[in-house]
C-alpha cells in the first residue's frame, strides 16, 4: 500500500513538474501561434466598439511588427498594395476602422522555425468577415518574424499566391479525333 501511494504521489508530482515546465516555458511554436492569435484579436472589432476604443487597438496594433516592417498584399480582384512601417499600418487600420465592423480569424497557423529559434515563418490561411457583407475575404499569408528583445515580431508578411489560372493546350491526338489538354502554363 505504501509503495503504490508512493508512486501515485510520485507521479503526480512528475506530471505537474511537466505541466509547470510547459507553462513557465512555452515552445516558440506555441508563443508564435499565441501572438498571432492576439494579432487577429486587436485586428477585429465589433460594431458596438466607439471610435475611441478603434483607435486604441489601432495604436496596439503596431506593437507586433518591427518599426522596418514590410507587407505585400496581392489578391484576386485587388490592387496590390505595399505597406512599408509602422505609421502606414495605423494608418491603414485607422482607414479600416470606417467599416461597421470586421473579424478576422488566423487558420491553419504553421510555424517554421530558422536558425538557432530567431526567426520563423508562420504560413497561415486569414479569414475576414466585415459587418453587413454575406461574403468574407480568404487568403494565404506568410508572416515573417524576428526575435527581438524576446518578443517575436512580425517584419514582413507577404500574401501566397495561389493557382489562379491554368492555361491548356492541345497536346495529343487520341485516336478519332478526339484530343486531350494538358496545363502547360500558370499564371500567378
Amino acid at each position: 500500500m505504501q509503495k503504490s501511494l508512493r508512486f501515485l504521489i510520485a507521479a503526480v508530482l512528475i506530471g505537474l513538474g511537466i505541466w509547470g515546465w510547459r507553462v513557465l516555458f512555452p515552445s516558440p511554436e506555441r508563443v508564435i501561434r499565441r501572438r498571432v492569435a492576439a494579432l487577429a484579436a486587436t485586428a477585429s472589432f465589433q460594431p458596438e466598439q466607439g471610435m475611441v476604443l478603434r483607435t486604441y487597438k489601432a495604436a496596439k496594433l503596431i506593437g507586433f511588427f518591427t518599426t522596418d516592417a514590410v507587407i505585400n498584399l496581392d489578391s484576386r480582384g485587388y490592387d496590390p498594395r505595399t505597406l512599408t512601417g509602422r505609421d502606414e499600418l495605423q494608418q491603414a487600420a485607422l482607414a479600416a476602422s470606417r467599416y461597421d465592423g470586421i473579424t478576422i480569424e488566423f487558420l491553419d497557423v504553421n510555424v517554421t522555425l530558422g536558425p538557432y529559434n530567431q526567426t520563423a515563418i508562420a504560413n497561415l490561411t486569414a479569414r475576414a468577415t466585415v459587418e453587413g457583407q454575406h461574403d468574407f475575404f480568404v487568403q494565404e499569408f506568410n508572416f515573417m518574424l524576428k526575435k527581438v528583445g524576446g518578443q517575436w515580431l512580425i517584419y514582413r508578411i507577404e500574401s501566397v499566391k495561389t493557382l489562379s489560372q491554368l492555361l491548356f493546350q492541345p497536346s495529343a491526338t487520341l485516336g478519332q479525333g478526339f484530343q486531350e489538354t494538358f496545363p502547360v502554363g500558370i499564371i500567378l
